[in-house]
């Protein structure tokens, strides 16, 4: 009986042991996963020409368009297209201080990614618009392998 229970004691210890191990290394991916998005704010808000390291290849981009005549419409923007216009519209944003502030951060385990939930709240809004990023482990960092913004901007309905 006596050796049941070291038995029982030992193998609780050990399941709890790699409990402890698997909880600290999931806080340490939404850490690092936090210390990057962060980051990438810092650099999107200084017209890093570094921006595009953030994304996978082929990242999907999403813009959902809140129509004027109402409703909204999502838009997946292609990436090399994406990278074309970032580096376009950087010098644009850079003359008339645009910037991105994100607030309402949540960060959620989505399978072996994150998935980072926000208020984006661009130049001059008031009130801000939804947005999320997921990241995905690329190598030794984390990446986004999906952008999504809500914006009012309308020349994304005519995309092609």
């Amino acid at each position: 009986m006596k050796k049941i229970i070291c038995c029982l004691v030992f193998v609780s210890l050990l399941m709890f042991s790699f409990l402890l191990n698997g909880q600290s290394a999931l806080a340490d991916d939404k850490s690092d996963v936090l210390a990057i998005f962060n980051n990438y704010v810092n650099d999107a808000n200084n017209y890093s020409t570094s921006l595009p390291n953030y994304y996978t290849k082929n990242a999907k981009i999403i813009r959902v368009v809140n129509k004027k005549q109402g409703g909204q419409q999502s838009v997946i923007i292609p990436f090399d297209r994406y990278l074309k216009e970032l580096s376009g519209h950087s010098k644009m944003a850079k003359m008339v201080n645009y910037k991105n502030n994100y607030t309402n951060r949540k960060i959620t385990p989505l399978g072996a990614d994150y998935k980072i939930s926000a208020t984006r709240i661009p130049r001059n809004d008031k009130t801000g618009l939804p947005c999320h990023f997921v990241f995905t482990k690329s190598g030794n960092t984390w990446k986004i392998k999906e952008e999504s913004m809500t914006t009012n901007v309308q020349t994304f309905l005519n995309a092609k």
